[in-house]
């Protein structure tokens, strides 16, 4: 098996690998995206001492006046000049970026302030020294002068991480823009007040979360508890804007330096319509690309079965000729989900695993059975941290919404705990205003009065913030942060009514932008947004930077690529409401045809993201096309009617059938269980039809006949290495040698557990104890307790077998002694 191909979809899937690129398509110096990538892994934040490191940010002033003067091919001609400047100061040591639109950087490598500063100073005299040449074919040369404003930052002077060395550097930028341009600014010398505008926006973007310290409270008591080896199943609950996302974020970086956890960060998104283990397959694709080796130790030792199953969700791992022929459908569907129980621990090798999982309600079914089997075998500490609407209010397209259903029938057997969060009250918005704006003066009144506007909203209220800071009604001065009494009818009614006027503040260009990443859906990643738009990946970093500002959306880097993610679904909503029918189409069916070439390359992990964009497009033969051909492949690996019959513990099992027992009845269990112990180890060492094993096997019945005159079943099972009886949890400490050997008995044997009903008889004991005592786990395979009580007519008798063990290991040494030379 060769892994090249899984290998470049792991590192790709979800981006346009054309795209991917270190260098600036219009100058040759190097991107933002290599910048982000230098921070993540070349600089060594924890030895700063040793390693000081500088950034210089600039921006070319006065940039859209030569656009609109001279036009855009004479702007890019300046910025291609500007970046020449900035190779030739930085020399080979440092590194020249374009980090998007006019902005540019110099990144000096183990530089301290000092040498930041005498290069920034070169770099102005050069400007002004050599006028830039315009050079056009119908008009003579002409002479531009260009200036340049700078910002100077150091690690660990100013910052001791990338994206804070990056901010310092933008403050002072700002800082030179506001002193008139033309000069630098060191990070180090500005009074806050001065920049109070700059600081401000800075401290929106890592907002704190407001008034969820009861709720937080709760999720840290159940990480304590997954610190000590527990499972738990945790889902956030709220309306739209409650700020769910942000919750899961700030569990989440609790657990983000812990090296001992496994961690996954993932997102349902509505574009896989609930398609079959699309969610597993993102959890997945995280883990695997936190493993050194990519995940090949561990595909290295699976068998050829496993390595099939496999392919079924993770398409990239097989070729063609690979493809496995002549399985039986259902036992397909069994294998691919039971191989994916034992290869999940794998990979994590068997280590804590802690999941979180924005938008659960828009999980598909077979994720969520997959989860709750993980969490019932207890191979490892599982940790799941969720968040969701309402699912029982909440539908996509007429369809159910798997959560719904699994939490119902679930939610007792795994503990699911919910989290709440309600509006914010008054007293949440003033801890929330005097968090982000340290010992803010606020207007009398003016807490209540957002209370009223935003509803509690947080996400409305961050938007109000953002309004109040762009528009300076927030100001620094000296060490107090004051926010300015504001005029009748100064705030916006509604959160559509901000949203559209941020959206309205964004030029022609950006505003395109913004529509096509709604048209994509929750989130989009930088590569495939510039391949799909055909703009220059600098025009649409200088798009999100404005989105940012604006507090329209998020971007995180993750994997040498930026994601883009609305900070709300209502922002989306509204952006993608915004946009006229035809337009849509045409964003659908644009989107839609990008994303067919990349499904051709085999770089997405299905059709149904082509099915979703086709069909809100006028291509609607191409949507059953391909929705079609993604239901005919979902039916191939999941079934929902079938997956109750090979899930361990299922829950038609716990409890299984019949009532409780009665005390009189219960009291009777230990002579039974006592009666079949000893029946199973006589016919182990005694020859069939002795004399011994017919008289406990009468004893056997005789236990069990008083128990079925009151009851109409006696079920004996095996969960979690304890013993149920009729559904309760059995005491044994008076027992316990005689239950611990007949749970192993049943573990030989591969039995979940036994059914005794009303009518048994002397026959139907004598062959089932004959049968369970004398197998060997050899002669065990895919439903052969199921066969055997079929075929010796075990009317009162039903023996369940532990389903989810499928014989791959058996199975693969038959096919390597059959290949065998």
């Amino acid at each position: 098996m060769k892994y090249e191909e899984f290998l470049n979809f792991l590192q790709n899937v979800g981006k346009d690998p054309s795209r991917l690129i270190f260098e600036d398509e219009l100058t040759g110096i190097y991107n933002r995206r290599f910048l982000l990538n230098y921070f993540q892994y070349k600089v060594p934040w924890d030895a700063l001492q040793e390693n000081p490191l500088s950034l210089i940010m600039m921006d070319v002033d006065h940039f859209k006046k030569i656009n609109d003067t001279y036009g855009h091919s004479v702007g890019d001609q300046a910025l291609i000049w500007v970046a020449g400047l900035l190779k030739e100061v930085a020399a080979d040591e440092n590194l020249a970026i374009r980090y998007a639109g006019d902005e540019f950087m110099i990144l000096v490598v183990r530089g301290e302030k000092n040498v930041a500063l005498e290069m920034s100073k070169q770099l102005l005299r050069r400007v002004n020294e050599e006028p830039f040449r315009i050079s056009q074919e119908d008009r003579k040369e002409e002479r531009l002068r260009i200036t340049l404003s700078m910002g100077i930052a150091s690690a660990p002077e100013d910052a001791q991480a990338g994206k804070s060395l990056i901010q310092k550097a933008d403050t002072a930028l700002y800082y030179a823009k506001k002193e008139g341009r033309n000069r630098l600014a060191n990070a180090g010398e500005i009074a806050p007040e001065e920049v109070f505008a700059r600081t401000a926006l800075h401290q929106l973007e890592g907002e704190k979360i407001a008034g969820r310290r009861q709720q937080l409270a709760l999720a840290a008591e159940f990480l304590k508890k997954f610190g000590q080896g527990q499972s738990h199943f945790l889902i956030v609950e709220g309306a739209a804007g409650m700020g769910k996302s942000t919750f899961l974020e700030t569990v989440w970086q609790n657990l983000a330096q812990n090296k001992k956890i496994w961690q996954a960060k993932v997102n349902g998104t509505p574009q896989e319509t609930f398609r079959p283990y699309y969610l597993t397959t993102k959890i997945l694709v995280e883990l695997l690309n936190q493993r050194k080796d990519r995940g090949g130790g561990v595909f290295e030792k699976l068998n050829l079965k496993e390595l099939a199953y496999l392919s079924h969700i993770l398409p990239q791992l097989r070729s063609p000729e690979e493809t496995p022929v002549g399985e039986e459908p259902r036992a397909m569907r069994e294998g691919v989900f039971n191989t994916l129980v034992h290869f999940i621990p794998k990979v994590i090798e068997s280590s804590p695993l802690a999941l979180f999982i924005d938008d659960l309600d828009l999980a598909d079914e077979a994720t969520l059975l997959l989860l709750r089997q993980l969490m019932r075998l207890q191979q490892f500490p599982l940790f799941i941290c969720s968040s969701s609407t309402n699912p029982r209010q909440f539908q996509i397209e007429g369809q159910e919404v798997p959560l719904g259903v699994f939490y119902q029938s679930y939610h007792q057997e795994l503990d699911i705990h919910k989290i709440n969060l309600t509006p914010l009250t008054a007293a949440d918005i003033t801890d929330h205003l005097r968090g982000v704006f340290p010992q803010v003066s606020i207007p009398a009144s003016f807490e209540k009065t957002l209370e009223q506007i935003t509803q509690g909203n947080p996400l409305f209220l961050g938007e109000i913030l953002r309004k109040l800071v762009l528009e300076q009604k927030i100001a620094l001065t000296g060490q107090q942060w004051i926010i300015e009494p504001l005029e009748i009818d100064y705030l916006p009614k509604s959160l559509e009514a901000i949203v559209s006027q941020k959206i309205a503040a964004l030029d022609e260009e950006s505003r395109q932008l913004l529509q096509q990443a709604s048209a994509f859906g929750e989130d989009v990643s930088l590569s495939l947004l510039t391949g799909s738009s055909k703009e220059k990946e600098a025009k649409v970093l200088e798009f999100i930077d404005q989105a940012v500002a604006q507090g329209l959306i998020r971007s995180d880097f993750h994997f040498n690529d930026e994601t883009i993610r609305f900070l709300g679904k209502r922002i989306r909503e509204i952006t993608d409401g915004a946009i006229q029918p035809d337009q849509k189409r045409k964003l659908h069916e644009r989107i839609g045809s990008y994303q067919e070439t990349l499904y051709k390359q085999n770089l997405l992990p299905s059709a149904a993201t082509l099915a979703y964009h086709f069909k809100r497009s006028a291509n609607q033969e191409k949507a059953k096309t391909y929705e079609q051909f993604q239901a005919d492949y979902d039916q191939k690996i999941f079934s929902s009617s079938e997956v109750i019959q090979y899930v361990v513990e299922r829950r038609s099992e716990l409890p299984p059938p019949g009532a409780p027992l009665d005390p009189a009845s219960l009291a009777q269990v230990p002579a039974v269980l006592r009666c079949l112990l000893t029946s199973l180890r006589n016919i182990k060492f005694y020859p069939p039809g002795s004399e011994a094993i017919i008289t406990i096997n009468r004893q056997v019945k005789f236990a069990i006949d008083p128990i079925l005159e009151k009851n109409a079943s006696l079920t004996i099972f095996k969960v979690r290495q304890s013993l149920m009886i009729n559904g309760q949890k059995v005491d044994v400490s008076d027992f316990k040698l005689v239950a611990e050997e007949l749970l192993k008995i049943l573990d030989r044997a591969e039995l979940q557990g036994i059914v005794f009903h009303q009518g048994l008889t002397e026959q139907e004991v004598e062959v089932s104890l004959e049968a369970i005592g004398r197998i060997k786990p050899k002669m065990i395979d895919k439903d052969y307790w199921q066969r055997f009580t079929v075929e010796q007519q075990l009317t009162h008798v039903e023996l369940k077998q532990v389903r989810y063990t499928i014989m791959v290991e058996r199975e693969a040494q038959a096919l390597r002694e059959k290949t065998s030379p």
